[in-house]
């Protein structure tokens, strides 16, 4: 037993002993304090994200009971999930439900990001802003730069600007009690400032406009249909949150439209980022991040364990001394979990120095947000504490256990035994490349089905086609605009349409025929007669004659309204409008190919455009091949500005637009990559060092062998042997690990590759590869030494 008094001597011993072996054999201390940093560093950063995830919007007084309330509606054949109820609706929920201790809502302004906010001479466009009541800031803790902001929201023609904002409209300018323009017509004065939401909030938007101005600035799409609001309420206590929705469901009427039926749901404000309907592209690969991170710290770990365990023998004489002079067990675990603690610290040292350089690179290259604040969390301090507690423990544990059991006796007779004779170390290498090879074969399966996807035909053509948000002021002048656009010598082709494609563009119909006993969904878009020959879609059955407005369908939506065999001339009910089918396109996509392709109706129309710029829609213009797209974008800005000299010029490339579509699995793709090298590079650390461990104890049996003859591949051959059946075992036990994970992976895409036999070779041949290039630098080095040189050192 250690008595406290000589406790402190003995851990100044133990210290110097540590840094007096890390001094000693500098090659591998090296390789375990770097290989440990990186591993440490690397998992800290995915842990750092997992953890930001986990805790969006935990900051707010009471979040446990806070929940917002959204909306399963059945409307014929479709159902929905609508984060917004009516206000009539929420009203009564205030005034009938005695659980709810405050309620505010929020109205959304346009979801396209269309709306523009104007000091003087600065426009800005602003995407997700709200009408907000005076409540939000009963409900939620966003900080207040200047004003106060219950009161700020408490009159009419008013807005509250968030910091970032502010500075890009008033620069130095106090904004407090200026007015700015929405929208060019409607003054706001600015009756508050607000600190920049923080990174882990599922809120996003740039400005709040008090919510009784709704009615006098909102347009008439909007007014008439934008009469409810995403509503959130805290309750009376976190019970309440298991039974609030059915008390809603039965006792309040949820709609006044009969052939409605609506239920309501509520999800915990602090579970909304990650819930299925979240809207978050974080949710599926949240617990993948995180197990590829502890993956990535358990292979640092291992590298620890076996380098510390393979040089066991060089301390074997060290602990048979120590035991035969009456020091005991414990004594040297404690040595041995000193030394790992000390290596430990030190690795944790290098590693949060790494962290802090690398989290704003690594954030941009997986297109995340978070805050330098994020890195003093309590969430994210515990965090670190657990992860540098478990890393002492797993990596001390087991080269403490061993070291300390070896007997004094058979040490000192020269009985010691330097094989490992439990296979453990065998193991931790075998488990080590299970790591490295699964994720290997993940990382190319997940960039073989993101090729796919975004090489797959959609049946239009998205390449050098720019979209440029139609202003209001271009309603005025649409065929001036239009016909200055066409003059340009790289323009092929100018369309309009009333969405913008692949940025949120198409609107739902319900849609019913003869044929069919139940509705059907479909995506339509009203578009001009020039959009299906700019977009070069391909025409199934194209329509007779030349009529100034008709309505086309896509193949599927034929097949699914049952009029496949016979389409031109059909009648297509659309609520309470009728459409007479003129011709029928190829299928193509207006959303992302994860999905089959859906079923979509066209209303064409010569006029289209221009009414619908004053409503926000979208030209298209096909550039030639040879014109140089940044010179024809500086040219269509000068245009643009020709018409609408105070509004911003907003454009998009279309082919763009689509590959944004796969953000969550590119990112999955960038984060596999990354980590699937660094893996790599810490199980070559520790095959190396491994490898220099057994050349060296190895040294006088080289040597013999080259005198009697035995040539460098021989030698070679003998040291590489057992490192390649460890890495041969290891890719026999990942592969079909491997195969069943991504086979369930890309279960949830329509449209997926197929995992084929070369795949599972190909990450054999590259594991080996890596396996040889590693370990033949000692085996090449150890064989070409001098057997004199070898056979005389002791």
């Amino acid at each position: 037993m250690l008595h406290t008094k000589t406790l402190s001597p003995m851990l100044t011993n133990y210290i110097k002993i540590a840094l007096r072996n890390l001094w000693r054999h500098q090659l591998y201390s090296l390789i375990n304090i770097g290989g440990l940093a990186v591993g440490i560093a690397v998992s800290l950063l995915i842990l750092l994200y997992v953890v930001h995830e986990h805790s969006y919007d935990r900051f707010h007084p009471n979040a446990d009971r806070t929940v917002r309330l959204s909306a399963r509606m059945k409307r014929e054949s479709m159902d929905i999930n609508s984060m917004s109820l009516a206000l009539s609706v929420t009203d009564r929920i205030r005034r009938q439900v005695p659980q709810v201790e405050v309620m505010t809502r929020l109205i959304s302004g346009d979801w396209q990001g269309k709306d523009v906010v104007q000091y003087r001479n600065t426009p800005l466009y602003v995407k997700g802003l709200y009408y907000a009541e005076p409540s939000f800031f009963d409900l939620f803790n966003f900080q207040m730069k200047q004003g106060d902001g219950r009161k700020a929201l408490s009159r009419p023609q008013t807005v509250i600007l968030t910091e970032t904002l502010a500075k890009n409209l008033f620069g130095q300018e106090d904004p407090m009690g200026k007015t700015l323009m929405f929208n060019q017509k409607h003054p706001l004065e600015v009756a508050g400032v607000m600190q920049d939401l923080p990174s882990n909030t599922i809120f996003s938007f740039p400005l709040l406009i008090s919510a009784s101005t709704f009615n006098t600035i909102a347009d008439e799409w909007q007014r008439k249909n934008g009469a409810a609001g995403e509503t959130f309420m805290r309750l009376s206590s976190t019970e309440d949150i298991k039974t609030i929705a059915s008390f809603i469901n039965k006792h309040i009427s949820l709609s006044d439209d009969p052939k409605e039926k609506i239920t309501a749901y509520t999800v915990p404000i602090t579970q909304q980022h990650l819930s299925p309907d979240g809207g978050s592209s974080a949710t599926a690969y949240v617990s993948t991040f995180f197990w590829v991170g502890l993956s990535v710290l358990l292979l640092a770990l291992i590298n620890y364990m076996n380098l510390t365990t393979a040089r066991a023998t060089i301390r074997a004489k060290e602990v048979g001394m120590r035991k035969a002079l009456g020091g005991s067990r414990g004594a040297l675990i404690w040595q041995f979990f000193t030394e790992s603690t000390l290596l430990s610290a030190l690795a944790f040292g290098l590693g949060i120095s790494l962290l802090i350089v690398a989290k704003t690179p690594f954030m941009t290259f997986i297109n995340t947000t978070l805050d330098d604040s994020f890195l003093w969390h309590p969430y994210f301090i515990g965090t670190v504490v657990s992860v540098f507690i478990i890393s002492i423990l797993l990596a001390g544990s087991y080269p403490a256990l061993l070291l300390s059991g070896f007997a004094p006796l058979n040490v000192l007779k020269g009985h010691f035994t330097r094989t490992d004779r439990f296979g453990v170390r065998r193991t931790l290498v075998v488990f080590q490349f299970v790591l490295s090879g699964g994720l290997i074969f993940c990382t190319l399966v997940v960039q073989r089905q993101l090729n796919h996807m975004q090489t797959k035909d959609l049946g239009l053509s998205t390449e050098r086609v720019m979209g440029i948000s139609m202003a209001g002021p271009l309603a005025k002048n649409y065929a001036s605009f239009r016909n200055e656009i066409r003059q340009q010598s790289g323009v092929q082709h100018v369309a309009a349409g009333g969405l913008a494609i692949f940025d949120g563009g198409f609107n739902i119909w319900s849609a019913k025929t003869a044929a069919i006993k139940s509705p059907i969904t479909l995506l339509g878009m009203s578009v001009d007669n020039e959009f299906i020959e700019t977009l070069q879609l391909h025409w199934k059955l194209p329509p007779h004659g030349k009529a100034a407005k008709y309505t086309v369908i896509s193949q599927t939506a034929a097949k699914e309204l049952g009029i496949a065999k016979n389409p031109i001339g059909q009648s297509v009910s659309l609520g309470e409008q009728q459409k007479e089918v003129a011709g029928v396109l190829d299928d193509f996509f207006l959303t992302s190919v994860k999905n089959t392709v859906n079923p979509i109706i066209l209303f064409v129309g010569p006029d289209t455009s221009r009414n619908n710029a004053e409503f926000g829609g979208t030209f298209y213009i096909r550039f030639h091949k040879q014109a140089n797209l940044l010179k024809q974008v500086a040219t269509l800005e000068g245009i643009f500005h020709k018409y609408a000299p105070e509004m911003p010029f907003k454009y998009y490339f279309l082919d763009e637009a689509f590959n944004n579509l796969f953000q969550v699995e590119q990112r999955l793709a960038n984060v596999l990559n990354l980590l699937t090298n660094i893996a790599i590079l810490i199980a070559c650390l520790g095959l190396f060092g491994l490898a220099a461990f057994t050349a060296e104890q190895r040294t006088k049996e080289i040597g013999v062998r080259k005198v009697l003859g035995a040539s460098v591949a021989s030698i070679v051959t003998l040291l590489s042997k057992d490192f390649l059946k460890l890495v041969l075992i290891a890719i026999v036990i990942a592969s079909p690990i491997a195969w069943w994970a991504m086979n369930r992976w890309l279960q949830d895409f329509a449209y997926k590759i197929d995992i084929e036999w070369w795949m599972f070779a190909l990450v054999g041949l590259l594991a080996v590869g890596i396996t040889l290039l590693t370990v033949s630098f000692q085996s090449i080095k150890a064989a070409l030494t001098n057997p004199v040189k070898s056979l005389r050192s002791e």
